[in-house]
């Protein structure tokens, strides 16, 4: 049985905020920027989710068969939302792509956040994320497919309907929730310390690896 972890203080606003300052509009323009510049730092990033998994498997508690199966899925995951993504930067329009989906997450992401902080309320999934609270995930999924549908007008026009834009919303939460899991599993609060004031790779791309890889397996399979 995984001990409950203790988690600390949340970080000083600065550091989120700057960090947010240097990443986002960096983050833009290598995507802009197009292969092969953006594959090459694409390919940095998998490496960092990698190591960044294993570390968290190398400390989780659960049972050994149950780590096992953890380890092995959790890498196929990774191995799937990597491989699509860094495909898609390879394209010729791909970077419209990923805008839309880093904007539908941003957005969900920072909804979510302040109607949690804002409105309170009960909690989502308090054995899980003890922050996250109901309001927090329906601002989160009226934030998120609100800017996903008019950014889709310009970025991605007839892909996506509402209700296929609500339900990758809808997932971007349950990757949240899902590294949440991962990281009690293991008795940590971030993934790494990589990112000042919002922990590592993993803590920063798990709504859109969610995405990715449901993405990537209705493209392959259905």
């Amino acid at each position: 049985m995984a001990r409950r972890p203790k988690f600390r203080q949340p970080e000083t606003l600065v550091p989120r905020i700057l960090s947010i300052i240097v990443l986002v509009p960096l983050s833009l323009w290598i995507v802009y920027w197009g292969p092969p510049y953006s594959l090459f730092w694409g390919g940095v990033i998998a490496i960092g989710l990698a190591i960044e998994w294993s570390l968290l498997c190398l400390k989780n508690l659960l049972p050994f068969w149950s780590r096992l199966a953890v380890t092995i899925l959790g890498t196929l995951y990774l191995i799937v939302a990597s491989f699509w993504l860094i495909h898609l930067l390879a394209q010729p329009e791909g970077w419209k792509f990923l805008y839309w989906l880093l904007f539908l997450v941003w957005s969900t992401d920072t909804a979510a956040y302040i109607g949690g902080r804002l409105l309170k309320g009960p909690k989502l999934a308090p054995s899980i994320s003890p922050h996250k609270t109901w309001a927090g995930f329906i601002t989160g999924m009226m934030g998120g497919t609100g800017v996903a549908y008019i950014t889709s007008f310009w970025l991605l026009p007839n892909v996506f309907n509402l209700g296929e834009i609500l339900f990758l919303v809808c997932i971007a939460q349950c990757g949240d929730l899902l590294e949440s899991k991962a990281k009690r599993w293991s008795d940590v609060k971030d993934s790494s310390a990589l990112i000042p004031g919002h922990g590592g790779l993993l803590d920063r791309l798990d709504s859109l690896l969610a995405i990715a890889t449901t993405i990537a397996l209705w493209q392959w399979f259905v």
